[in-house]
């Protein structure tokens, strides 16, 4: 079987790439000094990761290289840099979350492989249709997708799909996360996620909780039903981790893809957080999904490290490789070939008689190929009959032609790669006027919209909306799309009929369902530099909102060929999540679809669930965003007021000093607009 799944392994280090490839990994991924999404790992050099692509392709398992953090404005000229070096280095693809590095990967080299970063939150078939229009080969999909969904987009989508199978689960919809950046000045769209989900956090205000900590993810088992509905990579999770977890996670993967058994204990001592889960695959989520690491856990992975290094202390030997042996009187010739490259050695020793067949006591010569990462596939010989030579010329011509194939597929090719002059943004003094969003219809008030140049609400209020405000309403669709895409695409169209005809995407696989309208972006498109906005402009995006992440100096300098929206006041969502941490002390019948995570500090994050329709729920910054006695230093076409857990009381009061510019009068924060994240 030739199209085989492939196996990508985590390689935050030459010696975690070497376990990976020992073990039997088809594919590794790795990161540079800078623009990866794990800048906490060791990385590489441009020197190592040219190393590494030797090493690799020599042992036909190819380089995969994440260049997918979010970018800045001053950043894309050493983006562009950076990856006219990767491209140097042979890579075979490249990884990418931004608009912006995707347009300079494609432009710098068109045919180079691109993946979309899992960071892109794809988890719909018209996410993964839009990336195949854009140019991308490949799909990491959303870890929270089930099977049939993984499936569905699959066999669908006409480019490669990559999902996780091992490792550990972020709470949050990644590239939906903010929680590092607004609770810790770490940004995880940066690299440097701070795991603020695995510190104590309660449903129940009990500091001993660690509500927000899911277990790892293990789907061994359902290896080959995913190989069967043609996902082309399946992906384990750990840059961090040591070369004994990925090890054990290669071989075990690569057993249970050839229905072989697996340890999946092993695989628990090797890392585990009290257990593994499968929920999301599944489609089971309950209390049983999260768990904490444990000393036991460690206890079990120190005792088990010994035996785990067993699993790539020899070379693993993958790739096939033929001999040809001629015999003649005086000189004779050994030939080895990999079907692309051949080289041969003269053996001059002298023939002897003998009346045992050489054939025999030869081949197993030429089968003498341990500590290399060759395997004898096939071998001709040219012997005449009755005659033999020393096996220790043979054998010495054997590791001379070992060593020399191997030395040629180290051998990197690069990419040639081509300039794209990147423009400098023309920015310029932007008019603000005010826009507001709201959770319901029943929030707004009413003898203040006269205020709003727009009003954004839920794709699934516009039934609610009053006609005095009908025109000016944006229509927002679903930050969870999973399962429901032709749902939200009949609201659409329901809408449409009643004469809406503006809506807000909150996730790149929003876009089509609405394109040819007047459209609007959440801040979830995580759009930080010039560039991206002009691509996220290019696919129908008139209007975009700012990430939070950056500061109002970055924002300003936004060119102006796109409309620009910054939150001015609102409960950040710092979390998107699928796995409800309030089912830790509850049951859906139990619960009013509202509630509270207690951080460590004792600050009470608010919790959203969006019900059934909606289906997702979103765990908001403790303190709001405040920016109302600030407007001066905004420069964008719009401010919003994104209201969310408040009363209608509440959204006019917000209203009414942010208009006046007074103080909000009560605990708030600046977010990261004068102090960028990390």
């Amino acid at each position: 079987m030739t199209n085989r799944t492939e196996i990508l392994a985590p390689a935050g280090s030459m010696e975690n790439l070497i376990a990976a490839v020992y073990s039997g990994a088809n594919a590794v991924y790795l990161g540079v000094q800078s623009f990866n999404a794990r800048a906490s790992a060791a990385n590489f050099s441009f020197e190592e990761l040219k190393k590494a692509v030797g090493f690799c392709h020599a042992r036909n398992v190819k380089v995969n290289v994440t260049l997918n953090t979010i970018l800045y404005d001053r950043e894309l000229e050493e983006f562009k840099e950076t990856v006219k070096q990767v491209a140097a280095c042979g890579v075979d693809a490249i990884i990418a979350q931004d608009l912006a590095a995707a347009k300079i990967i494609k432009s710098v080299r068109p045919d180079i492989d691109l993946h979309g970063s899992t960071q892109m939150a794809v988890h719909n078939l018209a996410g993964a249709l839009q990336l195949k229009e854009m140019g991308y080969s490949r799909v990491i999909l959303a870890r929270e997708l089930t099977l049939k969904q993984v499936e569905h987009i699959t066999k669908n989508c006409g480019i490669e799909t990559e999902i996780f199978v091992h490792g550990a689960l972020c709470m949050s919809l990644s590239g939906q996360c903010y929680a590092s950046a607004y609770l810790g000045g770490r940004s995880g769209n940066r690299g440097r996620c701070a795991g603020t989900c695995r510190l104590p956090m309660s449903a129940r205000g009990n500091m001993d909780d660690n509500h927000l900590s899911l277990k790892d993810l293990c789907a061994m088992e359902m290896l080959p039903a995913i190989e069967k509905m043609g996902v082309k990579c399946v992906k384990i999770e750990g840059r961090l981790r040591t070369p004994e977890y990925v090890a054990a996670a290669v071989d075990n993967a690569k057993k249970a893809l050839d229905n072989k058994p697996f340890d999946k204990q092993l695989l628990a001592d090797a890392f585990s957080r009290s257990g593994f889960t499968n929920g999301f695959l599944e489609g089971k989520l309950d209390k049983n999904a999260f768990g904490v690491r444990t000393k036991e856990d460690s206890r079990r992975t120190k005792d088990t490290l010994p035996k785990l290094r067993e699993l790539y202390r020899r070379e693993g030997q993958y790739v096939p490789v033929k001999f040809i042996f001629d015999m003649a009187e005086g000189e004779s010739t050994l030939t080895i070939t990999d079907g692309e490259n051949s080289f041969s050695e003269t053996i001059q020793a002298e023939l002897m008689d003998t009346d045992k067949d050489f054939s025999l006591s030869l081949t197993k010569s030429l089968e003498k190929l341990g500590g290399t990462p060759f395997f004898m596939e096939d071998v001709q010989l040219n012997i005449i009959n009755g005659k033999y030579m020393p096996l220790s010329a043979i054998n010495a011509a054997r590791r001379t032609l070992a060593e020399k194939l191997l030395a040629k597929r180290e051998e990197v090719t690069p990419w040639a790669v081509y300039d794209y002059e990147i423009d400098a943004p023309v920015s310029v003094n932007r008019e603000n006027k005010l826009v507001a969003r709201f959770e319901t219809v029943s929030q707004i008030p009413m003898d203040l919209c006269c205020n709003y140049e727009f009003v954004t609400l839920p794709l699934e209020e516009y039934e609610k909306v009053p006609q005095e405000i009908k025109d000016k309403t944006v229509l927002e669709l679903s930050r969870d799309i999973f399962g429901k895409e032709e749902k939200i695409a009949a609201l659409v169209e329901e809408a449409k009929a009643l004469g809406f005809g503006k809506f807000c995407v909150q996730n790149i696989g929003h876009i089509p369902i609405v394109k040819g309208n007047q459209v609007f972006s959440s801040f979830t498109l995580n759009i930080s530099n010039s560039l991206s906005a002009q691509e996220y402009k290019a696919l129908g995006v008139e209007t975009v909102t700012i990430s939070p992440e950056i500061t109002l100096d970055q924002t300003a300098r936004i060119t102006s060929d796109v409309k620009t929206m910054v939150i001015g006041y609102g409960h950040i969502p710092v979390m998107l999540v699928k796995a409800c941490p309030l089912h830790n002390v509850k049951t859906c019948a139990e619960c009013n679809g509202r509630g509270y995570i207690t951080d460590r500090k004792g600050m009470q994050l608010p919790l959203m669930c969006h019900g059934k329709i909606a289906g997702y729920r979103e765990i908001f910054n403790a303190i709001p965003l405040y920016l109302g006695d600030k407007k001066s230093d905004i420069n964008a076409d719009y401010i919003s007021l994104n209201f969310t857990v408040e009363s209608r009381n509440q959204t006019a009061k917000v209203t009414e000093k942010f208009i006046s510019g007074q103080p909000l009068g009560s605990d708030f924060t600046r977010g990261l607009y004068y102090k960028a994240s990390l």
